[in-house]
């Protein structure tokens, strides 16, 4: 299935415990507070932790290791990657062209020094670093990038294409192909690209029309720069390694460490790259050890194996927290603690830019059994009673960071307009929705929730579940693994699960352009490209308003007040749409927290998340 169509991919946040992906891919992840995974990902409550063995005794402060955690990693390679569990050692490995620094979402150069806009928003001209290499000692020059664009574009093993062709729009030209049903389909013409070497740190990219987050999307790892011609994957190159080993052993690019070693479902290290174009590395490398059980990370950290304590819901307790200042990014700084092991350490919450959410099949599930779950739902109640507050209740796709207006406007929208109870649950509207559609005691609605292995969204079920049966319908509660449902989505097999979006880029359209109903359609050749709703099955006012507010977001892309604001009016309506068919169910958004040990000293991410981030600055002093 190729990813190209999928205007935006879903990060599924794996929330609280569990992986999320009802989108379908980049931004999909895991609730960071039971996550130990993230974009589409596993999840288990770790905003990115560590583990390791290594011993103070005869180690240089330089040389030492910082020793994290992570979930399950399926891939090496950017342009393949769909989770947070890959992307934070891809972010370690991968420089592009530019970079959120320490997780912001105001993008900087990294590879580039400098670069032009025209004036119709159209040619972006970078100057490239002279003195950047990559880890092969190869130096960085325009034509690198020129292949890694292709690559990302017309390789099979891409799941980023959509990236670069329908969000980004570079131009580009499209063949006709016969597939292997004998189907003419359209696919993009290998070697079409819009990007050229103008010289060796001279990059121009040409785009098809304005698109207002282009610098923004490059800074995602996906557009990585490696070396020209490495990888056996790409038409018109004959590649120098095969993919396999590009994937999982020899992943190459100019960023400040050196991959060293990956052991399935046990570990994953990495190394100071001493050349590196940037700041740093300050340590000798990164050791993340991968757990999967909720109880075995948290003793983990515990034990101090972890330089960064993961701290999963189930042992969270908010009366722990001490704030001691709030900075401009709304920042929480202060400690956690004294923990189990008696120690107090350093705490920071982060606003990241997610939304976990139910998602409600239309095509399984009725509109009168999808509202009254809407009116049963008490978002206030699911973020205190279940996520131990650890985020905010959610009524919105968009998160409050990236909502039209911003947080105030959010909460004033969702405060006068939202129809199914602000901060309450409505049992008798619930009842009399289901008996107008000719449900009662002696015909109740048997449905299924199904969630990613998360002990805290089996909390949020069972709290549904109790209510749901005062409105005739009978919830049965079932957990799986992240990729059994991410699997069962795509092909339609799910009727309610839980499941998240983290931002590929900072703006509404990445995670809107998952529900654009077309998207939905999990009949389509691969299955859904979307989120898992069949929304494109819907008949009605609902489906027509998305679609018409979806087309105005696409012809006002320009970056500039005047198109800003028709888009701000266009997803409002884009909410008020999903409220009315309730095809997506929002639940909350999280809130990331770091626990770090005193003998480490890191900067606190920002809203893009501590995946985003990279360890240049980072340093550890003698372990206690």
């Amino acid at each position: 299935m190729s990813d190209d169509q999928s205007l935006q991919r879903r990060k599924f946040l794996k929330a609280t415990g569990g992986a999320a992906t009802a989108l379908a891919l980049a931004g999909c992840t895991g609730d960071n507070n039971e996550d130990p995974g993230g974009t589409e990902t596993q999840g288990t409550d770790d905003p990115g932790t560590g583990t390791g063995t290594e011993e103070d005794d005869g180690f240089e402060e330089s040389d030492r290791t910082l020793q994290l955690t992570n979930a399950t990693m399926s891939t090496l390679d950017p342009i393949a990657s769909t989770d947070t569990a890959n992307g934070r050692v891809i972010q370690q490995v991968f420089d592009g062209l530019m970079n959120y620094p320490n997780g912001e979402i105001e993008v900087e150069p990294l590879l580039s020094t400098d670069y032009e806009v025209s004036e119709d928003y159209t040619t972006y001209t970078f100057t490239l670093k002279e003195d950047a290499t990559f880890h092969n000692g190869d130096t960085v020059t325009a034509s690198d990038f020129v292949y890694s664009f292709e690559r990302l574009t017309a390789s099979p093993n891409s799941r980023r294409a959509y990236f670069v062709t329908s969000a980004m729009g570079i131009e580009h030209e499209m063949e006709t192909v016969t597939n292997d049903e004998g189907e003419e389909v359209e696919q993009y013409a290998p070697g079409s690209l819009g990007v050229t070497a103008v010289d060796e740190t001279t990059l121009e990219i040409q785009l098809a029309a304005p698109f207002h987050s282009t610098l923004e999307m490059l800074a995602y790892t996906a557009f990585g720069a490696i070396p020209e011609g490495l990888v056996d994957d790409t038409p018109g190159y004959d590649g120098e390694i095969g993919y396999d080993e590009f994937a999982r052993n020899n992943p190459i690019s100019a960023g400040p460490f050196t991959f060293e070693n990956w052991e399935t479902n046990t570990m994953a290290e990495v190394s100071r790259f001493d050349d590196y174009h940037g700041d740093g590395p300050l340590i000798g490398g990164v050791h993340w050890q991968i757990i999967t059980d909720t109880d075995a990370l948290y003793n983990y950290g515990q034990n101090k194996n972890a330089d960064l304590p993961p701290m999963p819901t189930s042992k969270y307790d908010p009366s722990l927290v001490s704030i001691e200042d709030e900075d401009e990014a709304g920042r929480q700084l202060g400690t956690y603690g004294p923990m189990q092991n008696g120690e107090t350490v350093e705490y920071a919450a982060v606003p990241t830019i997610n939304t976990f959410y139910i998602g409600l099949n239309a095509k399984n599930v009725p509109k009168p059994v999808r509202q009254a779950i809407a009116y049963a739902m008490d978002q206030h109640e699911g973020v205190d009673q279940v996520f131990k507050g650890r985020g905010e209740p959610a009524y919105h796709f968009s998160p409050p960071r990236i909502y039209p207006g911003g947080t105030s406007a959010y909460d004033e929208h969702a405060e006068q307009n939202y129809p199914y109870g602000y901060g309450e649950t409505r049992l008798e509207d619930a009842r009399q929705v289901m008996e107008d559609a000719g449900y009662g005691s002696n015909n109740q609605y048997e449905i299924t929730f199904t969630t990613y292995e998360s002990p805290t969204w089996q909390g949020l079920g069972t709290l549904l579940r109790d209510k749901l049966v005062n409105a005739h319908i009978n919830m049965n509660l079932e957990e799986a693994p992240f990729a059994t449902l991410l699997n069962r989505g795509r092909n339609g097999n799910l009727a309610a699960y839980s499941l998240g979006w983290s931002m590929d880029w900072p703006a509404p359209d990445n995670f809107w352009g998952q529900l654009v109903p077309d998207l939905t359609d999990t009949d389509r050749e691969g299955g859904a490209r979307g989120a898992y709703v069949d929304w494109d099955d819907v008949e009605g006012g609902a489906v027509d308003q998305m679609n018409s507010a979806w087309e105005t977001v696409q012809n006002n892309q320009a970056p500039n007040e005047q198109a800003a604001s028709t888009r701000g009016d266009a997803y409002v309506q884009m909410e008020e749409a999903n409220w009315e068919d309730m095809v997506l169910l929002p639940c909350y958004h999280r809130t990331d927290e770091r626990f770090v040990y005193d003998w480490v000293d890191i900067d606190p991410y920002g809203a893009s998340g501590g995946s985003r981030q990279k360890y240049t600055q980072a340093t550890i002093g003698e372990r206690s």
